[in-house]
């Protein structure tokens, strides 16, 4: 007797339901694609207990006809396509006939709907993939969608999903990434009773400052360029503006959201070293093309597209964001005096750290002290009397990614970089200097990130630096969920000197700041620093490195930036202080070293 055998229609839908059906935020994404593609201008959602409860999807559009009601259960019925042409130039989100089935086998299914032109609206009921009532009702336009007691009759699927307040916020994100996409429909979201979500029809920019602040409007760039019929738009923003992970990174191809496997990598490189190590700008993009450039039907769901030629993609995407980049003047020429505020400590008669008093002005903050025997007219800026019997840094023994609270207090004199003179900067980045031990090259970015890290870490571990209230309360515009998740986490922004305050919806009002965070830099900051709060639950001493990690990343001197001599010298000096001077927070080389045996190997002078 044979083993091979067919299997039953239910299990069949409950198979591609295990394909189509991630979790309920891909159910709402299901709904949501048939609503825009029924010609919606207002789609409402609502879920219960994180939509294993109840889901509900109803919108405007132009709705389902009573003879097609029974059909649209059906696997593979489907009202977009006829013939394998129509699959090649689709314009619809959807497309095989497979959601409301897949649905239908795993939970309990109600859908109303009326169309134009009847005197009443039908509704049909739906269990186990089947029909189970059907009854006239008064008439409304649109199609109204409600699910119940998802996966109840496969409980096992439940167990894989994450925790109710994890499902939300996958739903709240599913919801606000289509919404994106879609700014000429009307979105409105509502979670267990509660209002987390609502748009109206807008402009794009206007949309995407609705869902992901206004924060965004003075640091985002318009992306604009077409080739051969295929158009890139969107914004992007400015160097200044960056998050800690990719989550602020968002691709459309013809409206529908994808996720583009080289997308991270061309944005690297068109970015490049205008980005601190381990940031990533936003991105809003939307790719208009022909739909037979684009295959959609290559993913259970719809999660990836492939193209005709993806090196055409990859070539609009770089040349959009490039030109965009390059006519922006993104590298900022800051105010050095501003970045290098802090006095530098130098060594007194009796031997004890101390910090000079100001020197060139106000705000430069170099010390008096330091300049006292090591700079006088034709003498070198950084003199050899301060070198003296001091041995230069070596490289040897630090292993990257060292963190300065695990080097413990004290500082070891030996391992001190001591630069005797500088030669000036090279290709707007490296800083040539001359040290009893050889020559230093030294990155001028990462060299002041380690700088600016140190000086803020020990601050925060000494309870040195004070807090300033603001006379204008600074303004957070996040979404309504983002407040009340920041507001949760008021008690660690406190410990580090920043005091918040609910306003109103989605507004955050920073009161107080502490004085290491430089003016002008406090929104970047304290958002770079809740994108790390929401990416781990650090303990004090890791909650002061990622703060003094923020800090260093946004006020650190850039590639490119014009640094004075006077400015170079406080630099080194300042990093001859350090207590590891040879790696950035990030563990990135902050100098290279070359001896005099090296140089005279290399010209066969030994």
């Amino acid at each position: 007797m044979g083993i091979i055998h067919s299997l039953s229609p239910d299990l069949i839908n409950q198979i591609a339901a295990g394909e189509v059906i991630e979790s309920t935020h891909s159910i709402l994404k299901e709904l949501i694609e048939n609503s825009i593609d029924a010609g919606a201008s207002k789609i409402e959602i609502a879920t219960e207990s994180a939509g294993l409860g109840r889901i509900l999807v109803f919108d405007d559009g132009h709705g389902i006809a009573k003879e097609d009601l029974p059909l649209a259960i059906k696997r593979y019925a489907t009202s977009k396509i006829q013939n394998f042409h129509d699959l090649e130039h689709l314009f619809t989100f959807g497309f095989r006939g497979e959601a409301l089935a897949s649905i239908a086998s795993v939970a309990r299914l109600v859908i109303e709907s009326g169309t134009e032109g009847n005197r009443t609206a039908n509704r049909v009921v739906v269990e186990e993939g089947k029909i189970v009532s059907e009854e006239e009702i008064p008439f409304f336009q649109g199609t109204k969608i409600e699910i119940k007691d998802l996966f109840y009759n496969t409980p096992v699927r439940r167990k894989f999903l994450k925790t109710e307040s994890g499902e939300e916020k996958k739903n709240r994100t599913r919801v606000q990434t289509m919404a994106l996409g879609e700014p000429s429909i009307s979105f409105r979201y509502v979670q267990n009773g509660k209002e987390v979500f609502f748009v109206q029809k807008e402009e794009p920019l206007e949309r995407v400052l609705s869902i992901y602040g206004e924060n965004l409007r003075d640091h985002l760039l318009p992306v604009h360029t077409s080739r051969n019929g295929m158009t890139l738009r969107g914004f992007i923003s400015h160097p200044d503006f960056y998050k800690s992970s990719r989550t602020g990174q968002f691709f459309f191809v013809n409206n529908r959201s994808v996720e583009l496997k080289f997308s991270a990598q061309i944005l690297k490189r068109c970015y490049g070293e205008l980005l601190p190590s381990g940031a990533f700008p936003y991105a809003f993009l939307f790719f208009d093309l022909p739909r037979e450039f684009v295959d959609v039907n290559v993913h259970p769901q719809k999660k990836e597209v492939r193209f005709l030629s993806e090196e055409t993609i990859r070539g609009i995407l770089f040349q959009g964001i490039t030109e965009v980049l390059r006519s922006s003047t993104p590298v900022e020429f800051l105010e050095m005096r501003r970045r290098l505020s802090m006095p530098i400590p130098y060594e007194n008669r009796e031997g004890e750290s101390s910090f000079g008093s100001g020197f060139g002005g106000p705000g430069f903050g170099v010390g008096q002290g330091m300049f006292d025997n090591l700079q006088t007219e034709g003498e070198s800026l950084i003199g050899p009397s301060s070198i003296e019997g001091r041995p230069g840094f070596s490289l040897e023994g630090i292993g990257a990614g060292t963190n300065l609270h695990l080097l413990g207090e004290n500082r070891s004199k030996h391992h001190l970089f001591v630069p005797k003179k500088h030669f000036g900067v090279i290709f707007e980045t490296f800083i040539l200097a001359e040290a009893e031990d050889g020559l230093y090259i030294i990155d001028q970015h990462t060299a002041h990130e380690r700088i600016r890290y140190e000086e803020v870490l020990r601050d925060l571990k000494s309870k040195a630096y004070k807090s300033q209230s603001l006379l204008t309360p600074i303004r957070l515009e996040l979404t309504k969920e983002e407040a009340e998740e920041m507001i949760a986490e008021k008690q660690r922004f406190s410990e580090l000197g920043i005091t918040l305050e609910p306003f109103s919806g989605g507004t955050i009002l920073i009161r107080e700041v502490p004085s290491y965070i430089d003016p002008g830099k406090e929104t970047e900051t304290i958002l770079d620093l809740w994108e790390r709060f929401k990416s781990k639950d650090p303990e004090e001493k890791e909650l002061y490195d990622e703060m003094a990690k923020c800090v260093a990343c946004r006020s650190a001197i850039k590639k490119g930036d014009q640094v004075s001599d006077p400015i170079i010298g406080e630099l080194l000096q300042r990093l001859s202080y350090c207590e590891n001077p040879s790696l950035c927070p990030h563990g990135r080389p902050t100098l290279i070293k070359l001896t005099r045996k090296d140089l005279e190997t290399m010209f066969h002078r030994i």
